[in-house]
């Protein structure tokens, strides 16, 4: 939650942010009434923007997306059947819209956040 608080607002996260990120319940940290790219892409005509990917951005702009699919971020966790990480699943979650959604012409903002993609990138950090 705080890289997409920062990222949308430009503003720098404060510690609560941090807490309240593992609070997989708060509704607390809406950022639906800041002054956000978000906010300024959807008042343009047709203002329409859709979202695929982990549901923090659900959470932080409720009632922001027309169409909108989340994933948790914690399904991206041990796999009981396979007792390895899944990449790949939530990620298939997100490119199996995008086909549709290039279709249609009603929006003009698409955000697709790749979870496996993701937490690969906090699993095997940067390459030394």
């Amino acid at each position: 939650m705080p890289r997409i608080k920062a990222l949308t607002t430009g503003s720098i996260p404060s510690f609560l942010d941090v807490i309240l990120n593992f609070a997989e319940s708060d509704t607390t940290s809406t950022l639906a009434e800041q002054d956000t790219w978000l906010a300024q892409m959807r008042a343009k005509r047709p203002g329409k923007l859709i979202m695929y990917g982990d549901d923090t951005w659900l959470k932080l702009f409720p009632d922001m997306f027309s169409r909108a699919d989340g994933t948790s971020s914690f399904f991206v966790s041990i796999s009981a059947e396979v007792k390895c990480q899944d990449f790949t699943e939530v990620d298939n979650n997100v490119t199996r819209h995008v086909p549709g959604e290039l279709r249609r012409k009603d929006w003009n903002t698409m955000i697709m956040h790749f979870l496996g993609l993701d937490h690969i990138g906090h699993k095997a950090g940067p390459q030394r």
